[in-house]
């Protein structure tokens, strides 16, 4: 099926098999004792999910809205896991506790199959607080060996390195660039252990937070948390991981299952776990690789995380996070996951 032909097919024959397959799932579910869950999922049609979330999101453009309702079609089209919630009933509805690993792929650009694994947990009203969700993603990350140097994005948080700190130039998400690995400065510092552990703490510490300010920015019950740590440590403690990546001491363009790259950004490493979260760029494919062909983010997808990934002010909007936690009540896909073996 053409992509254009996924999109319509997703808004006009969605819904029913959709609702069909979530009576059944929600059984399954129900007596499996998993995710028990007495919430009246009310799965709509594409077009009326994008309403929802577009009345949750005041003040887009028209090019953004449009965008915007391009990448849910094909998310929906394309998504293994096939339901479409109201984003209302989803946010604030009455979902009962539970947790959920969502885990398989997500195409990209219908030219790559990218991991998605993730925990999502829902945790309900209480004490006169509302329920809220949790989603967490933890990465182990291969170390190198010590030698060299560890190229940084900015020097932000210097005083958690050991040894000297070279800092010239302007960060590189503060740059005017719409580049990754922008020209903007050079920022390093030795090589060595110490090092590469501290700067998966500040990663730990700091990309959620990301995160968590858009979800508050439109009063979502959302919050994240991802951690990075050091995949010897993650299995000398035995814990559970939702990717294992080995870290490259350089910056550049590379897949998100390839490597961590120690130079990119902050708001960068905040895009590329977006990725094991299931969202998909929102920018021309190949665009921002090489100098005469920059960075174009799609008709109005300059503001969004997905879009322009490397800028501090770039946002996650209500549908990225509605894609992200609906998959805790879609049936569970069937069929072979093809990055299974990622997953350790």
């Amino acid at each position: 099926m053409r992509r254009d032909e996924a999109r319509k097919s997703a808004g006009r024959r969605g819904p029913k098999p959709a609702r069909a397959a979530a009576l059944v799932v929600f059984g399954v579910i129900g007596a499996s004792g998993c995710v028990a869950s007495r919430f009246d999922a009310r799965f709509l049609p594409a077009d009326d999910v994008a309403r929802e979330l577009e009345s949750m999101t005041p003040g887009l453009g028209a090019e953004t809205r449009a965008t915007f309702r391009d990448v849910l079609a094909t998310t929906l089209a394309e998504d293994a896991y096939t339901c479409a919630p109201s984003p209302r009933e989803v946010f604030f509805g009455d979902v009962e506790e539970g947790e959920r690993t969502i885990r398989g792929s997500m195409p990209h650009y219908r030219f790559f199959f990218g991991p998605m694994h993730y925990q999502v947990r829902r945790v309900g009203a209480r004490g006169g607080a509302p329920g809220r969700w949790e989603v967490s993603a933890r990465f182990a990350v291969v170390l190198p060996r010590e030698g060299g140097t560890l190229e940084l994005a900015d020097c932000d948080g210097k005083e958690r390195y050991e040894g000297e700190v070279v800092c010239r130039g302007v960060p590189f998400s503060r740059s005017n660039a719409t580049e990754a690995c922008p020209a903007s400065g050079e920022f390093r510092v030795a090589g060595t252990r110490r090092n590469m552990e501290a700067l998966l703490a500040r990663w730990s510490e700091e990309a959620e937070q990301y995160w968590n300010r858009d979800a508050e920015r439109y009063g979502l019950p959302v919050r994240y948390d991802f951690t990075f740590l050091p995949h010897d440590q993650a299995a000398r403690e035995g814990v559970p991981v939702d990717l294992t990546l080995p870290l490259s001491t350089t910056c550049g363009r590379t897949p998100y299952f390839w490597s961590l790259r120690s130079g990119w950004s902050l708001p960068v490493i905040a895009h590329e776990a977006g990725h094991l979260l299931g969202l998909v760029d929102e920018y021309e494919a190949l665009s921002g690789i090489v100098p005469f062909y920059p960075k174009k983010p799609f008709p109005g997808a300059q503001t969004s995380r997905m879009g322009l990934s490397m800028k501090e002010d770039t946002i996650l909007y209500p549908m990225h996070h509605w894609i992200v936690v609906r998959r805790y009540l879609c049936p569970e896909p069937s069929g072979r996951d093809p990055w299974g073996h990622a997953f350790q």
